[in-house]
């Protein structure tokens, strides 16, 4: 992906490309939302930006405990670096807020639960990607450069650590449609994960715990195609000849 994300750079190429991904959310065997995703890749001075949208919604309960969320979180990521990311969301009645601002020098993360705000910049070995990161579909630190990897969470400004295991393929029905996967495992401080990607870098099926709940996410349609099938306009602009008087 890295190679074409450069020859787009080096071409003219014209029109922002819009990738849209939803994922239904499961908690307890039943299902209780979804989460809708837009990754925009923008032409820039700079090269190409990748603008990551999501909106999720969850309503149900797990057992005796009520699970309502709504969250909204903007990414904003470039070449191999981290995504910077502002998550709002609302938990069981609770807003927090969790902006995160990666610089080669440091991380800035800013949480805000009920009211109560507080800033601290964070050394970039101490945080190796965030949450948000995961759906990211061109992202340069796939969990398959870690042995151990940190992670900032999108939804609560923490950070946690432990070993990244490497599931090997598999394939996974989406809809109608069998998708290959490669799948790792990360077990941290607060239970074992689980994601599964495409070849194209898209995040397909997980589970995880939010919140202190478990939930499964799986993609509701396969995952759109690479950019490289993507039509592309190569070579300078068409010649216009016009008769002399």
């Amino acid at each position: 992906m890295w190679l074409w994300m450069a020859v787009l750079s080096g071409l003219g190429w014209g029109q922002d490309v819009e990738q849209s991904l939803t994922w239904s959310i499961r908690a307890g065997g039943s299902e209780i939302g979804h989460r809708d995703v837009t990754v925009k890749f923008v032409k820039t001075d700079a090269g190409v930006r990748r603008i990551i949208e999501s909106w999720t919604e969850l309503d149900g309960a797990v057992g005796p405990i009520p699970v309502s969320m709504r969250q909204r979180m903007t990414v904003h990521a470039s070449g191999r670096d981290p995504g910077s990311f502002h998550s709002v969301m609302e938990f069981n009645g609770v807003p927090q807020e969790v902006q995160a601002r990666w610089t080669p020098a440091a991380w800035w993360v800013t949480t805000n639960v009920n009211g109560n705000k507080r800033t601290v910049d964070i050394p970039v070995s101490q945080v190796n990607i965030s949450t948000a990161d995961l759906m990211d579909p061109d992202s340069g630190l796939p969990l398959s450069r870690f042995d151990n990897v940190r992670i900032l969470s999108a939804e609560t400004g923490e950070i946690l650590t432990g070993p990244v295991e490497d599931l090997g393929l598999r394939t996974v029905t989406v809809g109608s449609d069998e998708v290959q996967v490669h799948g790792y495992g990360w077990k941290s401080p607060t239970g074992r994960s689980v994601f599964y990607f495409s070849s194209e870098g898209h995040l397909v099926e997980y589970s995880m715990k939010l919140m202190g709940i478990d939930i499964q996410g799986i993609l509701t349609e396969p995952p759109p195609p690479g950019l490289d099938d993507f039509p592309v306009a190569v070579g300078g602009p068409a010649v216009e000849k016009l008769p002399l008087d």
